[in-house]
């Protein structure tokens, strides 16, 4: 079963693993994980930490709960922008999103 959606939140956003890697640091200049260590997570042959799931999510804008239960290939581009929304506008949206479906 898959336990995150890494690979397709990458692609979505256009990046390599290499560059993926350069954007997760632990410290200015000092990489947490290689793009090897990537791709081991990426095919499941290695189980990413919870530290390694917060820095994945912060390198590709989305949170840890996104990165785990929404297929960004499937679930369409509302989820991404829903995540993404600051809690100011979290309601309006809410709202319209509602009254576009009838609710």
């Amino acid at each position: 079963m898959q336990e995150h959606y890494i690979k397709q939140w990458r692609k979505k956003r256009g990046l390599s693993q290499k560059q993926l890697a350069e954007r997760m640091e632990s410290e200015p200049g000092e990489p947490l994980m290689s793009h090897v260590t990537i791709s081991n997570i990426e095919r499941g042959a290695q189980s990413p930490t919870l530290e390694q799931l917060h820095a994945f999510a912060n390198a590709l804008d989305v949170s840890v709960s996104m990165l785990v239960e929404n297929n960004p290939t499937i679930d369409s581009e509302v989820l991404d922008l829903v995540g993404r929304l600051n809690e100011g506008n979290r309601g309006t949206v809410l709202a319209m999103l509602k009254a576009a479906v009838g609710e």
